[in-house]
């Protein structure tokens, strides 16, 4: 793992309030957790931990992308989750003192608040509000997990991707200036072959279909815009 400790910025309090753990939390307690956060930056494609491992710090991303993945000794591998700004992973095992559940990898050069396990869930014990928004979040994998085995066990491949591709123009979208699209920029083939457990050549096969209907629309490299009546119905 390679890391570089850097000053925790001035402003991480103001930034972490942004976040769904600290829904309900007052400024004061925010802070008082932000002061006992180490700040570490990451390059890309490091790997935070693996699969197996005891359990060890807890991280809060502010900047940059976490994936979680599970692989095969064939190196065959399935992205879990994926962590962005205010994504948080290594709770799991920091709450039952289990080895850790997959291997974190870093997908961006990504800034993370490091917290030491006892003092986070110390400092959720003591928040009525931090409680109520863990346990929310932890509801929230438990859907999205069970969303995953579904789609895997009842989904088409292409269902898949396609879906995969409207959840992250949903999640990391911008609205277009028309104000009747969304523009994302998409993960590469082989990123999107390992959320959706397939093949790089079966992603690049699916997705030149999926562009050549009316629905994706390629805009220089990698964005993507889909009108955002398709993300309309997707939530219905």
């Amino acid at each position: 793992m390679v890391m570089k400790r850097t000053r925790r910025p001035d402003d991480l309090a103001e930034i972490m309030s942004r976040f769904p753990y600290s829904e309900g939390v007052g400024t004061e307690e925010v802070g008082e957790l932000a002061s006992r956060a180490l700040f570490h930056e990451y390059p890309k494609n490091n790997i935070l931990s693996y699969r197996g491992e005891p359990s060890g710090p807890i991280y809060l991303v502010i900047r940059g992308r976490v994936k979680i993945i599970l692989a095969n000794e064939e190196g065959r591998e399935v992205i879990v989750a994926l962590h962005g700004p205010g994504g948080m992973f290594g709770l799991s095992s920091a709450l039952d003192g289990q080895p850790q559940l997959g291997t974190a990898i870093t997908i961006d050069p990504t800034a993370m608040a490091r917290f030491d396990p006892a003092v986070f869930l110390s400092w959720c014990r003591r928040m009525p509000a931090g409680q109520a928004a863990l346990v929310r979040e932890l509801t929230r994998r438990v859907r999205v997990l069970s969303d995953k085995i579904g789609a895997h066990a009842l989904m088409s491949t292409r269902d898949r991707l396609l879906d995969t591709l409207l959840d992250i123009a949903d999640t990391e979208g911008e609205r277009g200036q028309d104000g009747h699209s969304v523009s994302f920029e998409r993960p590469t083939h082989q990123e999107l072959a390992h959320r959706i457990g397939t093949s790089r050549e079966v992603v690049s096969r699916l997705l030149a279909e999926l562009m050549a209907g009316e629905m994706f629309e390629a805009d220089g490299g990698r964005v993507i815009r889909v009108p955002l009546s398709a993300l309309v119905l997707r939530g219905e």
